[in-house]
């Protein structure tokens, strides 16, 4: 082990238990070979079946450079082309917009400037398939002008999936596996619970609440793979990274080209910008979506990178392609903070550069989000106050909630219903089941707390009459996206 890299394996079992991550897998590449590679902790808590280079990763979003070079082998071979509109090739896509839905191309879908914003309810456990969340897509409204802004967007990723299978004949699953992973090599890595569960170990997914971590289901996402269903390990992801630090791509089993070098250097070209500006840290600038990539300058060096938050993990796969050295980190919990820390602090090192505090720097961060959180709901338990309520209690539904029990539908997101048992609401969708508690009148306190912990105001609107016809909900929170609006069946 180089000398940079002393003590780099204390250093993350300490982040990792200062974090309250079960277990993790990293590994650093330099000069396009793997210099280190570890597991730390175990795939369950309270079991000692440890984490190795071998455990199975989901790596969620980190699967978008997969499809965006399952489009650009299409594009090589001519089938495709980057500016052609979508529907010249898929002429029954619709999105809510007009223009957008005319002008869209593959280039807009890859670097997340449809206009649309995230949705990700739409398809959380979601009993869809692939092409019926296509289907869905033109009931959904964008929150900003088309080509106007960046909105991160797992959607528009199942998309440049079924645009796959329509150009090649096969399915996403089956094109990446025969194009990009059989020929690199990754034997490993698949497309589901089931394959990964017959292949061998399997990390278990967690959440963290305040300091504890609770084990949580697995996802099945496979209905939006395109965008983030792939597992792996981190043998495998070394070889996916050490593929792209070589410039002439002959790291395939068969000692052959699966993609140009031209082309692998396309697909890192910045398109749209990304984040703050000025930066939050100096030492990170000038972040942009690239297709596929995120690309930045960290502490003067073009980083490309792509995480990956998935219900229960997180990781961060990136590579410094001028430096040819790279960083994977795969990790339990979902929206840890832990891989962005290993990953900068193995950065200094193997630059030879003087340490930053990143794990100081990112716990302020997470010490403020918490913060703002107790403040929503300092502010949620004065509302329930000036109704009267106690923080713990729930009230009973009174004649004017009965009104509100039944069912509503959205032509995008299908079908709520409202439910009380015993003097309890609950609003339940597709397999979450939020309890009501009123804030208001007309207006519920809806809350999930399972495997995510989301809150939301939820509104019933009502007609001259006073039935009760619609309910309404910021389902999309992002600012400029209007609530959800469900009518009555």
């Amino acid at each position: 082990m180089p000398a940079t890299l002393a003590g780099f394996a204390e250093d993350i079992e300490r982040r990792r238990q200062d974090w309250h991550v079960p277990g993790c897998a990293v590994a650093v590449i330099e000069d396009g070979e793997v210099i280190f590679s570890r597991g730390f902790g175990s795939c369950r808590e309270g079991e000692a079946t440890p984490i190795t280079p071998k455990t199975l990763f989901p790596i969620a979003s980190a699967t978008k450079p997969f499809t965006a070079h399952s489009l650009a082998i299409l594009v090589e071979k001519g089938i495709l082309d980057w500016d052609t509109p979508l529907q010249q090739y898929w002429p029954e896509f619709r999105l809510f917009d007009p223009v957008a839905s005319n002008r869209l191309t593959v280039r807009d879908l890859l670097c997340h400037r449809s206009g649309l914003s995230r949705h990700d309810l739409l398809w959380y456990q979601s009993p869809l398939s692939r092409l019926e969340l296509m289907e869905r897509l033109r009931y959904l409204e964008p929150s900003k002008d088309f080509r106007s802004a960046y909105q991160y967007q797992n959607l528009m990723y199942a998309a440049a999936g079924y645009l796959v299978e329509r150009l090649s004949g096969l399915p996403w699953e089956t094109f990446v596996r025969e194009k990009i992973l059989q020929p690199l090599g990754m034997n490993n890595s698949c497309f589901s619970l089931r394959e990964a569960g017959e292949k061998g170990m399997l990390a278990h997914p967690y959440m963290r609440n305040g300091e504890r971590v609770t084990e949580v289901p697995f996802l099945n996402n496979e209905a939006i793979g395109p965008a983030g269903s792939m597992i792996a390990t981190l043998e495998d992801m070394c070889i996916w990274l050490r593929f792209q630090l070589q410039p002439d791509n002959s790291l395939t089993n068969a000692g052959e080209s699966i993609m140009s070098a031209y082309m692998q250097e396309e697909l890192r070209v910045p398109q749209i910008a990304v984040g703050p500006y000025p930066a939050t840290y100096p030492e990170v600038m000038l972040s942009s979506a690239a297709l596929g990539w995120f690309v930045q300058a960290y502490r003067g060096e073009r980083m490309v990178y792509h995480a990956g938050n998935l219900q229960g993990f997180s990781s961060l796969i990136s590579f410094l392609p001028d430096k040819k050295c790279g960083v994977v980190v795969l990790s339990q919990v979902d929206n840890s903070r832990l891989p962005m820390i290993v990953t900068y602090e193995a950065y200094d090192r193997v630059l030879g550069l003087l340490p930053v505090d990143w794990h100081g720097r990112l716990r302020s961060e997470d010490e403020k989000e918490a913060n703002e959180r107790q403040a929503r709901y300092r502010e949620l338990q004065e509302m329930k106050t000036s109704l009267g309520l106690h923080e713990t209690s729930i009230l009973p539904a009174k004649t004017s909630n009965q009104g509100c029990v039944g069912l509503y539908r959205h032509a995008g997101y299908g079908q709520i219903s409202v439910t009380e048992v015993e003097g309890i609401m609950h609003a339940n969708y597709n397999s979450l089941s939020f309890l009501l508690e009123p804030i208001g009148e007309n207006r519920y306190l809806a809350t999930y707390d399972e495997t995510y912990i989301l809150c939301m105001p939820m509104t019933f609107q009502t007609d001259s009459s006073g039935e009760v016809v619609s309910l309404s909900a910021p389902f999309e929170p992002v600012t400029g996206a209007k609530e959800i609006m469900f009518s009555r069946i």
